[in-house]
């Protein structure tokens, strides 16, 4: 880029010398390779006289009289046969004036050079007028598809001796733009994650982002994608998200269709380019002032609220707190909490604003609207308000601090997250820090272990078990879930191996309250609760 920003600098230095070198007599020369060149291209690039008028006044007379005298005001009408003038009137909603639009163009046939003209200013209004729009009129959808039939008809009838502009070169390589299935030929390389050659065709076509055909170019695929099967569907889900971000005009619609066709997939394994796409095109799922931007199924907007939650939490243990980064015991544990979740805020030390920390930066983007800075200057003390149902947890990024659970029948926690800072209850940083609890509302929680139970067979008494902590157990440590309610009034959880994780895992069970039976090697317990696996 800086290359070509030198030498665009030079070439403009290069202009002004060369003009003010400029001499008496010079023009004469230039005027004669100006005419040159335009005999070489056949008169195209002939300037025409300005005084007979703008595209607004020739479609006011044209409207008036019916009558367009001479090529000036034919080529002015072809340009702008979809502008809207008063009233709401444009000559493609109107059958007669567009019919004899189209027989005026037609007398031209037999000067390429003229019709190329009137050419240009039709297919211009081929490609921006839609009629598939809400508004488009019955006349002018009908004259669209006849303004289609003309261009397919009069293509070949363009080539002169000489020069042919980039546009008919194209149009001549793409006559498919002209056909019925004009999107065709590309939606395979689209598919492939490549859509250059359409880039290429618009450029040179100048074709509008908002047209029709880029609008079908770039939903077809999306159509026939969400058509497939649950493998080969989510096999083409990064190529779509790049030519949503490619056109994010599209990307509403695209991604709206997108997520409830993942909302519908079998395994709903989290998709990390689809979550992040969504999160940057439409916010965070859950906060309500983002809610009128979600425009997809209630279903989908609760799977994406469920990846945020989860990668959130990972980001916070891996990333801001000082457990062991391979296998962080809290955070493994609260994922499985992490379908619960009714919210979630951070509170943050001065630390996590490191600015040259690139993984804190996609950190806080994710979390946007939900983290404020902790109200104290300690840098290194970060908080993580998990909010269910019942209650709220405070989480430090030290493992070395309590956990503090605070019983939404107590009434609700004092948090104050407003104006970019927060207090934790009435928690005091500094004592947090050393592990001391100072709040009255709330329950401190330390995490370690006992003979008994491990700190997560603690916590789970506290938290107790939910259909989805249950789900989540069994899929994350290879278990099996019976309801043996009807038969024996239990409910078993067997391992496929109990040697395979620590006892800390298994401690959960026990906070659950289920019993080992080492005879049917599970777990089991009574219960009137219903889980569906």
């Amino acid at each position: 880029m800086a290359t070509l920003a030198r030498l665009q600098r030079t070439l403009s230095n290069l202009n002004r010398v060369v003009l003010a070198r400029l001499r008496p007599g010079d023009s004469v020369q230039m005027l004669n390779e100006r005419a040159k060149l335009e005999e070489w291209i056949g008169g195209t690039a002939k300037v025409e006289d300005s005084r007979s008028g703008t595209i607004e006044e020739a479609l006011s007379a044209y409207r008036e009289n019916n009558y367009l005298k001479g090529l000036r005001q034919i080529r002015l009408v072809c340009y702008g046969c979809t502008q809207v003038l008063d009233g709401g009137y444009r000559v493609i909603d109107n059958r007669e004036p567009f019919e004899q639009l189209l027989l005026y163009a037609e007398r031209y046939g037999n000067r390429p050079a003229s019709l190329r003209k009137l050419y240009r200013g039709l297919l211009n209004c081929y490609f921006a007028y839609d009629p598939y729009a809400p508004n488009a009129t019955p006349s002018g959808h009908s004259n669209w598809e006849k303004l289609r039939e003309f261009l397919n008809k009069h293509l070949a009838l363009l080539g002169t001796r000489g020069y042919t502009p980039d546009w008919i070169t194209a149009l001549n390589r793409h006559p498919n733009l002209l056909g019925a299935d004009p999107c065709r030929p590309y939606e395979h390389l689209v598919l492939q994650g490549d859509w250059s050659e359409f880039d290429e065709l618009r450029e040179r076509l100048e074709i509008s982002v908002d047209s029709w055909l880029v609008r079908q170019m770039v939903m077809t695929p999306i159509a026939t994608v969400t058509g497939m099967e649950d493998d080969e569907f989510k096999e083409h889900i990064e190529s779509i998200l790049l030519l949503l971000h490619s056109y994010r005009l599209y990307a509403d619609a695209g991604l709206g269709m997108l997520l409830d066709r993942y909302a519908r997939c079998h395994n709903r394994k989290v998709s990390a380019p689809l979550r992040d796409f969504a999160v940057a095109c439409w916010g965070n799922p859950w906060l309500s002032e983002n809610s009128h931007q979600w425009q997809c199924s209630k279903e989908a907007r609760q799977m994406l609220a469920y990846w945020l939650k989860r990668h959130l939490l990972s980001g916070f243990f891996n990333r801001l707190s000082d457990d062991d980064k391979k296998h962080s015991r809290r955070l493994n544990f609260w994922k499985l909490y992490s379908e619960d979740l009714t919210g979630m805020y951070f509170a943050l030390g001065r630390d996590a604003f490191d600015t040259d920390d690139m993984e804190l930066y996609k950190f806080r983007r994710a979390a946007k609207g939900l983290i404020a800075k902790l109200s104290e200057d300690r840098h290194d003390v970060h908080a993580c308000i998990m909010q269910f149902e019942h209650h709220h947890v405070v989480e430090f990024n030290r493992d070395n601090n309590d956990a503090y659970l605070y019983d939404l029948k107590q009434g609700t926690p004092q948090f104050y997250l407003s104006k970019g800072w927060a207090e934790i209850g009435a928690l005091s940083v500094t004592s947090v820090s050393q592990g001391v609890d100072v709040s009255r509302q709330s329950r401190p929680l330390r995490h370690q272990d006992t003979p008994q139970l491990s700190w997560e067979g603690r916590f789970a008494q506290e938290l107790g078990a939910t259909p989805n902590t249950i789900r989540a157990f069994c899929r994350n440590y290879q278990c099996c879930y019976t309801d043996n309610r009807n038969q024996d009034g239990r409910e078993w959880i067997r391992p496929e191996s109990l040697a395979k994780y620590g006892s800390e895992v298994w401690s959960i069970l026990t906070g659950w309250g289920f019993c080992l039976s080492n005879e049917e090697n599970g777990y089991f317990r009574l219960s009137d609760m219903e889980i569906s696996l």
